[in-house]
């Protein structure tokens, strides 16, 4: 007969030495988690965490070191938010559609001198960043500036024409809303806003006019009800979604206005060499901003896509001379992303995307000339 074999209850010595292991254990767990946390907020003299509240940025004063910095900005708003570097009136670098809760990482590149934060809503006051002089900051050997005269000529030829073209497309717009002609309307609306984007670049760098033709609803207080909430998206959403005129002229007339004033700056100023590249990089960039949380990507999305892509294969067609002699392999990896990016384009035509595998191709195909983009700068070995 098999006799089952009768265990003794665990001793009172044995349940307490469990109990203290238990313990440690937990302690180990929590410092790990702890580590965790530490390792995704990064601090020192190169990663810097900005907290984007409701009210506007902690810290609202910021110094760093110049070169090559990372910013982690992290949303404690209840509302997406962007958030960017400004010289003058003159964006350096961004991000777009941050959600609640979440982070972004943003690396820019920065000269000793002092800038402003934009801290969330537009409305919101802006923060101060001193950047200082780094002496262990290796010089790099850049090239010539008169390497990059042909291609700034060339860019300036075609800002030239395209702005003409913009500021045809928005009188046509002005003159059709004051008739309540709402379909001569939005076909001169996507005339404009094809142009406008080629253009994303350059607008770009201005962020006060960037904001009155380019800002959503969502970055400002109220919204669509907000007053300062004019340009392309205002006017899109009477022309495509209220499917009427009412209320426009004003929002036509205003961009009349800024359209004319970005010429008038366009044609007096310089950009800066680095700006083609990394401009180009944070248009891609801010479009990706907006569309990272797996919405449906619509028709006016894609359209907007397409034009981007339109005006990074002008800037990568200019700068294509210096790379194939400096970086060919650089070069090369950039045309072959800009390819893939366009092949993903038709496959996602139509009203929307026709699945989440089309639209994830065409995040990752974006995304991956965006990153291309913004390594340029450093195979020209060109900074500033």
């Amino acid at each position: 007969m098999t006799r089952t074999a009768q265990l003794a209850p665990p001793s009172p010595r044995a349940m307490r030495l469990g109990l203290v292991l238990s313990l440690f254990l937990m302690i180990v767990a929590l410092g790990v988690f702890t580590l965790s946390l530490k390792a995704v907020q990064p601090v020192g003299d190169s990663d810097y965490i900005v907290n984007v509240t409701a009210t506007g940025c902690q810290p609202d004063q910021l110094e760093v070191a110049a070169g090559r910095r990372t910013f982690t900005v992290v949303n404690q708003s209840d509302r997406a938010i962007e958030w960017e570097i400004i010289d003058g009136v003159m964006v350096l670098a961004e991000r777009e559609n941050i959600a609640p809760g979440l982070r972004q990482p943003l690396t820019a590149t920065l000269k000793a001198g002092d800038y402003v934060m934009t801290c969330g809503l537009l409305s919101n006051p802006q923060g101060a960043l001193h950047v200082r002089a780094s002496e262990s900051d290796a010089e790099a050997s850049p090239l010539p500036a008169t390497a990059f005269i042909g291609p700034l000529a060339e860019y300036r030829v075609y800002t030239t024409l395209q702005l003409r073209k913009l500021q045809a497309s928005a009188g046509d717009l002005r003159d059709a809303i004051a008739t309540d002609d709402l379909e001569a309307a939005r076909q001169a609306f996507r005339q404009a806003r094809r142009i406008d984007l080629h253009l994303a670049m350059p607008i770009g760098l201005y962020s006060d006019l960037d904001q009155r033709l380019n800002a959503h609803a969502d970055d400002f207080e109220k919204r669509g009800e907000d007053p300062e909430f004019v340009g392309f998206h205002r006017l899109a959403e009477g022309l495509f979604t209220d499917e009427s005129t009412a209320g426009l002229n004003a929002v036509a007339d205003r961009l009349v206005t800024d359209v004319d004033t970005l010429a008038a700056r366009l044609k007096s100023a310089s950009i800066p060499p680095a700006q083609l590249a990394d401009g180009t990089a944070r248009v891609l960039e801010t479009w990706l901003d907006h569309h990272r949380d797996g919405r449906t990507i619509g028709e006016r999305d894609l359209d907007d896509l397409v034009a981007l892509t339109e005006g990074a294969n002008k800037i990568v067609s200019l700068l294509s001379p210096l790379l194939e002699r400096q970086s060919p392999d650089t070069l090369q990896t950039l045309q072959t992303q800009l390819n893939s990016l366009q092949q993903e384009l038709p496959t996602a035509s139509g009203s929307s995307t026709s699945g989440q595998g089309d639209a994830d191709g065409l995040l990752r195909a974006t995304d991956a000339v965006a990153k291309s983009l913004a390594g340029i700068n450093q195979a020209l070995t060109l900074e500033g």
